[in-house]
Formats: structure tokens, sequence, C-alpha cells
């Protein structure tokens, strides 16, 4: 009976090592101002997701396309077609990426000083902290 007992107890252990190491392997390093900038020009975005306030936005943006230039100009092509300016910080952890876009709705949601989680050549996921809620943006390229 002992041994039975035992072997659960070093099998709940072996469990909870490997449950762990995946969640510790699995996250991701805070990306560099320098890959973020070398993704975002190449493309055209759409946000995927949009939580801010706790509310989900995707179809206020969804027939919105953004493109970032190297100058770090914002061009939002949709009706109405705005234009911005976009930037990153200069420290690794965490990088971040300060959107400017006109004060009018929906568009002066998106003007902050967003901190990029996610950086791929074809995702990026910024998230802003707030009090009561953290916002959200998923950008993931137009193919």
């Amino acid at each position: 009976m002992r041994k039975n007992r035992f072997s659960f107890i070093r099998g709940g252990f072996l469990g909870l090592f490997i449950v762990l190491f995946v969640l510790i392997s699995s996250c991701e390093k805070y990306s560099s101002p320098n890959k973020v900038e070398r993704y975002i020009v190449n493309g055209t975005w759409k946000l995927t997701s949009v939580f801010i306030d706790n509310d989900d936005n995707k179809s206020v943006f969804a027939d919105y396309a953004f493109a970032f230039s190297k100058d770090g100009r914002i061009d939002v092509i949709g009706e109405p077609t705005i234009s911005g300016t976009w930037t990153t910080g200069i420290e690794k952890n965490p990088t971040t990426l300060e959107l400017t876009l006109t004060p009018f709705s929906p568009f002066y949601n998106l003007n902050a000083d967003w901190t990029v989680t996610t950086c791929k050549n074809n995702r990026m996921t910024l998230e802003l902290y707030g009090a009561a809620s953290t916002d959200v943006l998923i950008l993931s390229k137009v193919e």
C-alpha cells in the first residue's frame, strides 16, 4: 500500500515539474526596439483584436489597415483615411510602441505608449496597463 502512495506522490512531482518547465520555457523574452521597427514597416497591418477598458472594439477598427513607414509615419487606410506617427522606446525591457493619431473617435483610444509583449513578423501584441484594466491590441499582418 505504501508503495502505491509514494509512487503517486513521485508521479505528482514529476507532473508538476513538467508543467513548470513548459510554462517557463514558453515565456517569450521582450523584443528589442530594432526588431519591432524591422517588422512593423514591412507590409500592412490590421487590428485583429482590440480590448479597451474591458470592451471588445474590434468591429470599430475592422475596416482600417495600418501602414507604418520607416520615417515614423502611420497611414490609416479606410474611411476616413488619416495619418499619424509612431516611434519605439529606447528600452528593451520592455520595448514600447508609441502611437499618435488624430484626437478624434475612435483613434484617440490608440494614442498611448503601448508595451510590446509579442513581436513576430506577422503578429504583434501590445498592452497598456491601467488601474482598472489592461488594454490589448493585436496587430496582424495583412497577407
